[in-house]
């Protein structure tokens, strides 16, 4: 049976969500285990939920969360394709496994799973952003353009599609509307840092040292917090000639770095 049936029944039927006998504390005992980055606790719960309640849809999608989180992806992938095959109206599903199918270079199959998951909330630019992601690794530029049009079109107050839309232009070459996109970025959230660091690396690029310096100041006046912005800030440095202000700049990753190694939840943001 064709997953868009199965959607539509999945509306027909009542139960959008299969909990069975589970409790609702046991689910999100485990939901804040893998937010403390805890996931053999969680695990160690969401074992005892399967065991106890075979059909509860939301205890496979969060034990493939806390394996996806393990690096467990053929474990993950197998929890979601039970946590979907119990409950084919939710969403959320899709766009988790869309995302782990992304990050396995599974771009048609994650395509896949983002048409399910627009087709459930056709109003939500979530699934158009997402699928766009996807477009863009299999060179479907065009649809990957019309995809972002629409998450921006959708939410328009949320510049992330903005900046993926960006990184699809610099992926096609196109220099010039990268450019055009990175100015209407800044122009309408001058207080989102990625705005300067696109307008950054483009400029470190052509060889404008000097303005990309200029914009990477501002990039971490907005995100001070963020290692990799003083990495590339030290490296500019270094070339201007500022050995000092390189230097500082190096200082001032490593404290930021071993602060995260002590933090599990740190980040380091990927640069495009």
């Amino acid at each position: 049976m064709k997953t868009s049936l199965r959607i539509i029944a999945g509306y027909l039927t009542l139960s959008l969500t299969v909990l069975a006998d589970v409790s609702p504390d046991q689910l999100m005992q485990a939901q804040k285990k893998i937010t403390q980055c805890d996931y053999a606790g969680a695990l160690y719960l969401l074992n005892r939920v399967i065991a106890d309640a075979p059909d509860a849809a939301e205890g496979y999608f969060l034990r493939a969360t806390a394996k996806e989180k393990q690096r467990d992806s053929i474990g993950a992938l197998v929890d979601y394709e039970a946590a979907i095959r119990l409950n084919v109206a939710e969403q959320r599903y899709y766009l988790a496994r869309g995302d782990l199918l992304v990050s396995l270079d599974r771009y048609q199959a994650a395509v896949d799973d983002y048409n399910n998951a627009i087709a459930l909330r056709p109003v939500e630019h979530v699934g158009y952003q997402k699928r766009a992601v996807a477009f863009t690794r299999l060179q479907y530029y065009t649809k990957a353009l019309s995809d972002f049009d629409l998450a921006i079109k959708l939410n328009s107050r949320e510049p992330e599609s903005y900046a993926l839309r960006i990184q699809t232009f610099l992926s096609m070459s196109d220099s010039a509307a990268a450019l055009a996109g990175i100015n209407e970025m800044i122009a309408l959230f001058p207080s989102c840092a990625k705005g300067f660091h696109l307008r950054s690396l483009m400029r470190t690029a052509a060889r404008d040292r000097e303005n990309a310096l200029t914009d990477l100041d501002t990039t971490i006046q907005l995100s001070p917090d963020e290692p990799a912005y003083y990495k590339e800030r030290a490296k500019l440095r270094s070339v201007l000639g500022d050995g000092e202000g390189a230097q500082a700049d190096v200082v001032k990753y490593n404290a930021l770095v071993r602060a995260g190694r002590n933090n599990p939840s740190y980040k380091v943001a990927s640069t495009p």
